[in-house]
């Protein structure tokens, strides 16, 4: 039994309650709202269906299984954290700051190159682009990468994407430009047009 108090509280969304871990700073615990949520069961077929795969993603948080706790059945998850042991950032907030200061820009722009690169290594799999979604995780002082933390996995009954690469890398590919267009229409003034036409190609 895990005791959840109210200082291990960090954050609720529509979906879920995280706690941090009372005893392992490197894990969360996330309670549903609802025991059949339909979000988290599209993330956890997308983990079955990924097996072994799922350890080599450097996008996808680990995974660990139910636990109870004190506030009922509870799923143990990795806690993204900086190398340092510090919140990370959102990617939100990578984007506003880099609205705010204009030096931050090379910075932001590799940020994003080096996301699409393992997007498509990865061939993930999004069921939406919300930047919210994303951490941004320091590995080192001058190393960074995304983490991505919700809306993972696709919806659909029977789910080709998880089997075969080449229906992967489809939806891969409609998922990255939906996302270059939110990028574009929200972010357009920082960034240049020969940037978003290198991010936007496939």
């Amino acid at each position: 039994m895990i005791i959840l108090t109210d200082d291990l509280y960090l954050g609720v969304g529509n979906h879920k309650t995280v706690y941090a871990h009372p005893t392992d700073k490197n894990l969360c615990v996330k309670i549903l709202h609802t025991p059949d949520d339909p979000d988290f069961a599209k993330e956890s077929r997308y983990r079955k269906a990924l097996g072994n795969r799922a350890d080599k993603m450097t996008l996808l948080t680990k995974f660990f299984g139910e636990v109870e706790t004190s506030k009922g059945k509870g799923y143990l998850f990795e806690r993204v954290l900086d190398y340092d042991g510090k919140v990370c950032q959102t990617m939100l907030n990578v984007l506003d700051d880099t609205i705010a200061d204009k030096n931050l820009l090379p910075s932001t722009e590799k940020l994003l190159l080096d996301f699409k690169q393992t997007y498509f290594d990865e061939k993930f799999l999004l069921a939406g682009v919300d930047p919210d979604n994303y951490l941004v995780q320091r590995t080192s002082p001058t190393e960074r990468r995304v983490r991505i933390i919700d809306n993972i996995g696709i919806a659909t009954f029977v789910p080709l994407p998880y089997y075969f690469d080449y229906f992967a890398l489809k939806r891969a590919k409609k998922y990255w430009l939906r996302f270059c267009e939110l990028m574009r229409s929200d972010y357009g003034k920082i960034f240049s047009e020969e940037f978003l036409r290198r991010l936007e190609s496939l």
